[in-house]
């Protein structure tokens, strides 16, 4: 069983600074069960906000990020403790999951942009 955390607002996957919510899912062959949902802690965050939300998720046992953007705090927090993929802006919860499933998305192994965050 994978723990898999998404930062999400609606139903569609975000950067982990701006997601509404955080929803963390265990996933395992045909099995996807939602384990816990919470308010984003990145919102009330004044810098390096993404790292405030996968610190959170991490606290809660997650191995595996879904996420649209990653800037260079967030890389190095999860540095040996987490792996983290790429997602397209727009992209559903469902949809996702799904492509890491299949193998579909690209691993994150540097920011996707620069520290920009305040």
């Amino acid at each position: 069983m994978t723990k898999v955390a998404l930062p999400v607002t609606g139903d569609e996957v975000t950067g982990p600074g701006e997601g509404e919510k955080v929803k963390i899912f265990d996933v395992e062959n045909d099995l996807i069960k939602l384990v816990e949902e919470y308010p984003n802690p990145a919102l009330h965050a004044v810098a390096a906000r993404g790292a405030h939300m996968l610190k959170s998720a991490l606290d809660k046992g997650a191995q595996v990020f879904l996420v649209t953007e990653m800037g260079p705090p967030g890389v190095r927090l999860l540095q040996g403790k987490a792996k983290a993929f790429l997602v397209e802006e727009g992209t559903k919860v469902d949809d996702a999951i799904r492509l890491f499933k299949e193998g579909k998305l690209q691993e994150i192994v540097e920011p996707t942009h620069t520290e920009r965050h305040g």
